[in-house]
């Protein structure tokens, strides 16, 4: 068995651990033991039926070797959590959702989300801490470069690539062979048809 910490606990997080436990019935051998958080509020207890763990210094110390998932929507937040998670000995994990199709050749990193009915198509990398949410597809040899984030039914063409910490929202859609700059937005329901520079925050670009 491989024991997991989410790190978040929040609506994202909780829903990580939905998706742990859809893996689990599916002879997943991954175990969700608890949540961590830097919040004041959410050191001790419990949260979506699992045991608040303090924070990733005080989980990593008291479960050495244990794997991760950062359940942080916000990609500057996950990045730097990660590092500390990384610096603290944790090991980063992905989880994916049975439901989710993965080409065989594509390359998927440590430390992803996939959510229910995703797909990442052939030729396609995918880089650590990312997350793909629901519903969102990744076409032929699209490249998604560490902490970018797809939220839900959010479209990646074929040969598109994402900078780190790109976000694309809910419905957003790339046509193909365009590129994000690192930390661009492409905002929900918005198509993009020419490329994002870097640090952009784009409503509609035509």
């Amino acid at each position: 068995m491989k024991r997991i910490i989410i790190i978040g606990a929040s609506g994202f997080g909780k829903e990580v651990a939905w998706v742990i436990a859809r893996m689990s019935a599916a002879s997943s051998r991954l175990v969700p033991i608890g949540f961590c958080d830097d919040a004041p509020d959410k050191q001790t207890g419990s949260f979506a039926g699992l045991p608040l763990l303090g924070s990733v210094e005080q989980a990593a110390a008291t479960l050495p070797g244990c794997r991760f998932l950062c359940a942080i929507g916000n990609n500057r937040a996950r990045q730097q959590v990660t590092a500390r998670a990384l610096a603290a000995g944790m090991l980063p994990e992905s989880v994916i959702d049975p439901t989710a199709v993965i080409a065989p050749d594509a390359r998927l990193e440590a430390g992803v989300y996939i959510g229910i009915g995703s797909i990442v198509s052939t030729g396609a990398v995918v880089g650590s801490g990312v997350l793909v949410n629901h519903h969102a597809c990744i076409g032929h040899d699209a490249c998604l470069a560490d902490f970018t984030q797809l939220c839900p039914g959010a479209r990646v063409s074929g040969g598109c690539a994402l900078g780190e910490g790109a976000l694309m929202g809910t419905n957003a859609t790339l046509i193909p062979r365009r590129r994000m700059g690192a930390w661009s937005t492409l905002a929900a329901g918005t198509t993009a048809f020419a490329d994002l520079p870097e640090g952009a925050t784009i409503v509609r670009l035509r």
